[in-house]
């Protein structure tokens, strides 16, 4: 197991104990060991991967098969997976995938949201998150601007308070015993994080899948 893999579990372990998180967290380190990091000076990749476990724990709590923003008489949704990326109507993600195949693969989930993401911090560099959270009037908006600083202070907090020991390589000496430090972060409450992430959902992911 890398240490960033290690990190990851460490991260979403410590916002939702009571959950597994092994499909996520290998997912998530799996798109950024092979991406470029979202942010400079940035070559372990843990401000990415902090930003990343922030962003899903806002919107779904972190769950994989995370369904929401339900339309009509039948209650169909239209957001879907660990990162709600909205697909209304059938859409599919510009890699083809539709809904059921984000909720069903995390590695496609979180292959859309970081495309996505990308998107979002090349067109607001000072608010990474803001055209994610509301498309292209974001890096404007106030509310998308203070959703992107929330996300941002919470991986802040991940990255201080979060740690895990380098992996050991065979033929090294042993190191101590592993230990996680689980950080002492106010969870939102319940409805702050649906209500964040509804707010959130309302533009560029709508407009480009």
């Amino acid at each position: 197991m890398s240490t960033l893999l290690s990190w990851v579990l460490a991260a979403t372990a410590s916002l939702a104990p009571t959950r597994a998180h092994e499909a996520l967290a290998t997912a998530i380190t799996t798109v950024i060991e092979r991406e470029s990091p979202l942010f400079r000076a940035d070559d372990d990749r843990k401000k990415t991967a902090a930003f990343l476990v922030a962003v899903a724990f806002r919107e779904s709590s972190l769950k994989p098969d995370a369904v929401g923003d339900h339309v009509g008489t039948k209650r169909t949704p239209t957001s879907f997976c660990a990162y709600q990326i909205n697909l209304p109507w059938g859409r599919k993600t510009a890699e083809g995938w539709s809904g059921e195949d984000l909720v069903s693969d995390p590695l496609k989930c979180v292959s859309a949201a970081y495309r996505m993401l990308q998107e979002s911090a090349r067109a607001c560099p000072e608010h990474p998150l803001a055209w994610y959270a509301e498309g292209p009037t974001g890096c404007t908006s106030e509310r998308a601007k203070r959703i992107s600083r929330d996300r941002m202070a919470l991986a802040a907090r991940l990255r201080k308070t979060v740690t895990v020991p380098d992996v050991q390589e065979p033929g090294d000496a042993p190191s101590e015993e592993r230990s996680f430090r689980t950080p002492d972060l106010p969870l939102a409450p319940r409805e702050h994080v649906i209500v964040a992430s509804r707010h959130a959902r309302t533009g560029s992911r709508h407009a480009r899948p």
